[in-house]
């Protein structure tokens, strides 16, 4: 199949320069390796020409294409985002011009690159989560709608209640003063173990603080096995933060569950804006924490893949 989505298609002619810029020119032969399965995740690509293989080896099976890329195609993202190995490898199936960029330029562009560096990393942002999105749609059987959950009480929260997110690395960009800079915008709310939780109507961005998260079945049935459950740091709603259109927040509003006492914190939309000071460093942990989730969730589905392969042997 081919991969789904094209970068360069949701920039502008100038953004794609500066993204082509911050990278280096690449050509690579048919059947060359560009990066390989388990190596060190440092630099990402965009296919400029031509056409790459995603293949994938598993233990004791032969090595599967996952994908193919074309042109427009962001590749490597993921093992940069969360400092990861690569889950695949990337192989040339013809001739083909790359645009190859390390982790230390891509973060100049993104994090420093103003106006056009918070328009790559959101569109770099999307990019995962409808990756993301995708993994969690297979097999997904809509029901009818989703009952509202439980009726969040937010409040203000006190100087230093998010210390936790400081020592995490999707964080790091982020320390004590620009947290309690944030503090007008943000609430936070404690939510009891067991109760279900709908959030696509909070604006902004919802950060487990405290306690897990666990994506649940829509019919109430038990927790989506293939799904991982949120901890602190974890995001479990961002869809208004990213822009996305109405249409797709109410498609993709997913039921969670309280497996512990929690405590959650809410940010406001106004923060991820482009004008704001902290949207890019905001984006960037979301990117993260977007490309963690996708590497747990595909792993959780490989296991439960091996597994059943293994029951029909």
């Amino acid at each position: 199949m081919e991969v789904e989505g094209n970068l360069l298609d949701t920039l502008s002619e100038g953004d794609r320069v500066c993204l082509f810029a911050a990278g280096r020119k690449r050509s690579v032969e048919a059947g060359e390796e560009v990066a390989r399965q388990g190596s060190r995740g440092d630099c990402l690509f965009v296919v400029n020409e031509g056409e790459l293989a995603v293949v994938r080896a598993l233990p004791g099976e032969d090595e599967k294409l996952l994908a193919t890329a074309k042109p427009g195609m962001l590749l490597g993202e993921i093992a940069v985002l969360d400092r990861g190995a690569r889950s695949a490898s990337l192989r040339a199936t013809r001739r083909s011009e790359l645009r190859e960029s390390g982790l230390g330029a891509f973060e100049a562009l993104t994090l420093y690159g103003g106006d056009i560096g918070w328009r790559i990393l959101r569109a770099v942002t999307a990019s995962v989560h409808e990756r993301l999105a995708a993994t969690r749609r297979i097999g997904a059987v809509r029901h009818a709608a989703l009952s509202p959950g439980a009726q969040l009480q937010w409040s203000p929260p006190t100087p230093g209640a998010f210390a936790v997110l400081e020592s995490l690395p999707a964080f790091d960009g982020l320390d004590g003063r620009d947290w309690t800079a944030m503090l007008p915008h943000t609430s936070i709310c404690e939510v009891e173990r067991g109760a279900d939780l709908a959030l696509a109507e909070s604006a902004g961005a919802v950060i487990v603080l405290r306690g897990a998260l666990s994506p649940w079945l829509e019919d109430g049935s038990g927790p989506e096995l293939t799904m991982p459950a949120a901890g602190p740091g974890g995001f479990v709603e961002y869809a208004t933060a990213l822009g996305l259109p109405l249409e797709q927040l109410i498609a993709e509003t997913r039921l969670w569950r309280a497996r512990s006492p929690a405590r959650l914190l809410r940010l406001d939309a106004a923060l991820f804006e482009q004008q704001n000071p902290f949207a890019a460093r905001l984006l960037y942990a979301l990117s993260r924490s977007l490309a963690t989730a996708l590497r747990r969730t595909t792993g959780l589905a490989m296991h439960f893949r091996m597994a059943w392969v293994r029951g029909k042997a």
